[in-house]
């Protein structure tokens, strides 16, 4: 008997009905679109021993905080996957281990596995999240050499040029980043990934108003309330408020970003999302002298609380301490600490030397401890690629760091830093800062200059935001 076949030519031991059910449901996670659990349910339904449904759908549920159904349906796919082809079994295997809390397991059975089958798609999703949260100080150049030495495997292929792009642009690799996500968008249109990836090529060129105008049209074609709307109208926020329109900027995120918004958004993404934008509210507000207080900081902190109960998630974990940190929770930000300790103390390799320091300057900052979180900040500055993330939602690290050395009057060093951030592409928020950092060396005219050119960039800015108001006194 022929087997059928996933979207990539490999083999399925299940009926033409689940397989083509399967097909769905795995196109619809990899394009983060609606109707994944349904479709994966489906394939269920039509082949109750069908192991690599069970195990797809026990990873669509552990990214959506669920970990006890995505046991379960782990340990369901194990059970059944004896007479599946070898190919299938470890990709149980590799999904299972993930799902079942022993991601540690993984990396090793995933590196055999697509040296032995590159074109299992969502096993090498599964490495890139390994790599992306995991992965050490040089997971961008490993990222872009494992694209690049499977792009022969996958040719035009629609979602593995989305994610070759994404390689790219974290490399700095812009003109190579775009080419590669215009053919993904052409070949697949509702494409979150490549959106992503385009979002991502935006930011790092600078160009705010570019970015923000191609996922103001593109998102109106996705569906709400889809995988990624949220973390992508998240990044159109990061462009309204780089723009000035702060006012525009939260309320995307009452609408979509905050906790509680996006029923089908990711807990990890829930907690980042929310926080590093309400962090960058606050950096930006408290230079006007506004409170930059927020009613969502204890939901993104129950949230992390709920969803990573037991410190050791870096990405969680430093933007659960922006939330207890904003909240003034010195007792939560002691346990979180301690948590911390724990987790170096069972083998993780950077809660301690990374993750904490950050904790630590985060809470210094809010506190008003300049001095403190610059020092926290900038020893462990070529460190924080470990915690996670991608190149533009690291940024608020930076930004924080800039912002502590300004404050803390560290004139010399908040200049080396905004010299190397204006080399890569004036911003608005920037040239304020060096305006602001000019007026503190006495260079009065030169500030009012830059102060000048940061309104041009803001022109159709809110008028109502504190730091916009501080601008146009500083300009005047």
């Amino acid at each position: 008997m022929t087997l059928p076949n996933d979207a990539w030519g490999l083999s399925l031991t299940t009926s033409d009905d689940a397989a083509e059910a399967y097909r769905e449901g795995v196109d619809r996670m990899l394009s983060y679109t609606l109707g994944v659990d349904d479709a994966l349910e489906r394939a269920i339904e039509l082949d109750p021993g069908f192991a690599l449904a069970h195990a797809q759908l026990g990873l669509f549920y552990l990214f959506r905080g669920n970990g006890k159904r995505a046991a379960e349906l782990a340990n369901q796919a194990h059970d059944l996957v004896a007479g599946a082809t070898p190919r299938e079994q470890r990709h149980v295997a590799i999904l299972g281990a993930t799902a079942r809390g022993k991601a540690s397991q993984a990396p090793a059975l995933i590196d055999e596995h697509l040296r032995e089958t590159p074109r299992d798609a969502p096993i090498l999703m599964q490495w890139f999240g390994a790599n992306f949260y995991g992965g050490g100080v040089e997971k961008r150049e490993r990222m872009l050499d494992k694209f690049d030495s499977l792009a022969p495997a996958y040719g035009d292929d629609w979602w593995f040029l989305s994610w070759h792009a994404f390689a790219n642009h974290e490399m700095d690799e812009l003109e190579r980043a775009r080419e590669l996500v215009q053919r993904a968008l052409e070949l697949r249109r509702q494409n979150g990934q490549a959106a992503h990836a385009m979002s991502h090529v935006f930011f790092e060129e600078h160009n705010l108003t570019g970015g923000a105008d191609f996922l103001g049209e593109w998102l109106t074609e996705f569906p709400e309330r889809a995988g990624f709307y949220r973390h992508l109208t998240w990044h159109q926020a990061l462009f309204l408020l780089a723009n000035g329109r702060r006012s525009d900027a939260l309320a995307l995120h009452d609408d979509t970003i905050r906790p509680g918004a996006d029923v089908q958004g990711d807990a990890l993404g829930g907690v980042a999302d929310g926080a590093s934008l309400l962090w960058r509210c606050r950096l930006h507000d408290t230079v006007a002298g506004a409170s930059g207080e927020h009613t969502d900081w204890q939901a993104i902190a129950d949230l992390a609380e709920s969803a990573f109960p037991r410190p050791g998630t870096a990405w969680v974990d430093v933007h659960r301490a922006m939330a207890l940190a904003a909240l003034g929770d010195g007792i939560g930000l002691g346990k979180l600490l301690d948590g911390l300790q724990a987790a170096a103390d069972r083998g993780h390799t950077t809660a301690a030397s990374v993750v904490a320091p950050v904790v630590e300057a985060l809470s210094a900052f809010a506190q008003g401890d300049y001095g403190a979180a610059a020092s926290g900040l900038s020893d462990v500055r070529e460190l924080l690629v470990t915690l996670g993330g991608s190149n533009a939602q690291r940024d608020v690290f930076e930004e924080t760091l800039v912002e502590a050395r300004l404050r803390a009057g560290q004139t010399e060093e908040a200049a080396e830093l905004l010299t190397e951030r204006l080399d890569r592409g004036a911003t608005a928020r920037d040239l304020f800062r060096w305006g602001r950092l000019q007026t503190a060396k006495g260079e009065l005219e030169e500030a009012k200059a830059s102060f000048r050119r940061a309104a041009e960039f803001w022109a159709d800015g809110d008028p109502e935001a504190p730091e916009m108001q501080a601008l146009h006194e500083a300009a005047a």
